[in-house]
């Protein structure tokens, strides 16, 4: 008996260090680096040059620098500011500037009614901050805040539980920034208030080289801002919606198929307050998720999804589903703000369908009959990528959150259709990786299918991305389960904070071949355990290696470093 016993046991192990080592790729390989001394922060922010990665951490009156080597991968030493900024101090952003790295931060002056906004230098190579901290201008009033939704944390660094005062541009050679912010407006109603826009630009020993406040020429009732540029000549382009009338929606009622809006360019020259406008037609679809991107060709890109505008019923009521789209838009724009070169490319049904539930494939066939089109639903814009030859890639990614309402009776929770009290879950799923190519032309499409779920905001779900070696990686914890996951079926559910396998996706730039790999088990990582995974805690640091810090218990943190096998 204790023979057969242990026979099985073998067996058991047997099996799954098979079925373990099936799952992991060939095509990754890591290392762990010695434990160190976890710091709690809100704040984590790395930077890599040449083999040293440097980690800020900050945590209110507290501020910590660490250095990493990342060959190894090893840590170096770190250094610990308390009470190194004021009392009333606002973090706003960290950013390397013409090979120098400075930490922003804004102060408000109750005294002299005044909001302020500093900087300090870090000294890379020492890990620690260098010289004083600099006022670089000041404010008369209070600030609104970030002029731009802070939803696109891969171009802005945006971090959870952060308010942004200040948004913050770099040009496309790295050696200039544009600080911009916009006024408290003293006209409460939207409908009679102009947005006060301000602006700085600075170069890069952060020495001021133009400043200005700008009126905008539409009340904020019909004005909302997408984006803006700065380009290597200091030209400002900014990208706005500007609604037809005061209702702020994007159509007047439910059987028009006409945007009640349409885009408009401004350009602010170098040096200049004028505003020159440009117009964007919406050729009858509704474009509302668009990035403006410089380029070295002499002009500049603008991409994103569209809508058809049509009406779904979601949540029980119909709704015009703008955040569901239909495909992808690129435009180019000139130095002196000429629109030319308006592209669109549909996303084609077997695309859509890709990874779907019949019930799903059934419905989005209906529609294509109807003429009404299926739509890749709750896509948002995560990623541009703008190549050396004019191409570029649009990365979007499925992104919404539910709430549960549920209601107290009898010392048991119920489902409620409302009040009482609930909660929201929140979904990463699918993706949708396309290039196009610099003539215009669609070069290929890809959808990435993974079905993430939490309750504590992003957490560690979504994706990280980098290219090398001519390939886009997306990196992210999935459930194994979806490794060899094939077209007709349905992505298994990850949960955030339940273990998962650390999944890489490549995607080869010149034709689109996708390969699927896991690099490890977030339960077994040299027998250890690993917490707290965030994607903003990976970073690149050369062609064939990227860095990824995990909590590991018992105080510590670690280094992993994966290599591009």
């Amino acid at each position: 008996m204790n023979k057969l016993f242990s026979v099985l046991i073998i067996s058991a192990l047997f099996i799954h260090v098979g079925y373990s080592q099936k799952t992991l790729s060939t095509d990754y390989s890591y290392k762990v680096s010695e434990p160190y001394t976890v710091f709690d922060a809100k704040e984590k922010i790395y930077f890599t040059k040449g083999n040293e990665v440097m980690a800020l951490k900050l945590d209110g009156k507290e501020v910590l620098i660490q250095k990493f080597n990342s060959d190894k991968p090893a840590f170096i030493k770190e250094k610990l500011y308390e009470k190194f900024f004021p009392k009333n101090y606002s973090f706003e952003h960290v950013l390397e500037l013409a090979g120098k790295y400075y930490l922003f931060y804004s102060s408000w002056d109750g005294d002299k009614d005044k909001e302020q906004l500093f900087s300090v230098e870090i000294n890379f190579d020492k890990g620690e901050f260098t010289g004083e901290q600099k006022l670089l201008f000041q404010v008369d009033g209070k600030i609104a805040g970030s002029l731009v939704a802070a939803t696109r944390n891969t171009r802005f660094m945006f971090t959870m539980g952060t308010v942004s005062k200040f948004d913050f541009m770099q040009s496309d050679d790295k050696k200039n920034v544009l600080i911009q912010y916009r006024k408290k407006p003293l006209v409460k109603k939207d409908v009679n208030s102009f947005d006060i826009i301000g602006l700085y630009t600075f170069d890069g020993n952060l020495n001021k080289t133009y400043n200005n406040e700008m009126t905008m020429p539409y009340t904020e009732r019909r004005m909302n801002n997408i984006d803006y540029q700065l380009d290597n000549k200091g030209n400002l382009y900014l990208l706005t919606k500007v609604f037809h009338d005061d209702s702020n929606k994007d159509k007047k009622s439910k059987k028009d198929t006409e945007a009640n809006y349409h885009l408009e360019l401004f350009l602010i020259k170098s040096g200049t307050n004028k505003i020159e406008i440009s117009k964007i037609e919406n050729n009858g679809k509704f474009i509302n998720k668009l990035w403006l991107f410089d380029t070295d060709k002499g002009y500049l890109i603008c991409g994103g999804f569209y809508s058809n505008g049509n009406d779904a019923r979601k949540g029980g009521a119909f709704q015009s589903n703008f955040d569901d789209c239909d495909g992808i838009v690129v435009l180019k724009i000139k130095p002196d703000g000429t629109i030319y070169d308006k592209i669109f490319h549909e996303i084609p049904l077997e695309i859509i369908n890709q990874y779907e539930s019949e019930k799903t494939k059934k419905k989005n066939e209906n529609k294509e009959r109807k003429g009404e089109g299926a739509q890749f639903s709750d896509l948002e814009l995560k990623d541009l990528v703008v190549n050396k030859d004019g191409s570029i890639v649009l990365v979007g990614e499925q992104y919404f959150s539910i709430y549960h309402s549920t209601s107290l009776m009898d010392g048991v929770m119920h489902k409620a259709t409302g009040g009482g009290q609930g909660s929201y879950s929140y979904h990463y799923c699918d993706m949708l990786v396309s290039k196009i190519n610099a003539d215009g032309k669609l070069g290929w499409m890809k959808k990435i299918a993974k079905n993430q779920i939490g309750s504590r905001g992003k957490g560690g779900m979504s994706y990280k991305y980098f290219n090398a070696h001519n390939n886009h990686y997306f990196v992210y914890l999935d459930n194994v389960k979806n490794i060899n996951l094939p077209l007709e079926k349905e992505p298994a559910r990850h949960t955030d904070g339940q273990g998962g396998y650390l999944t890489s996706v490549k995607i080869s730039d010149t034709d689109g071949a996708l390969t699927k790999g896991s690099i490890l088990n977030a339960r077994d990582v040299e027998d250890i355990k690993i917490y707290q995974f965030a994607t903003n805690r990976i970073v690149k640091t050369s062609e064939n290696s990227f860095l990824l810090e995990v909590y590991k218990k018992k105080k510590e943190d670690v280094m992993i470093k994966v290599d591009l096998n």
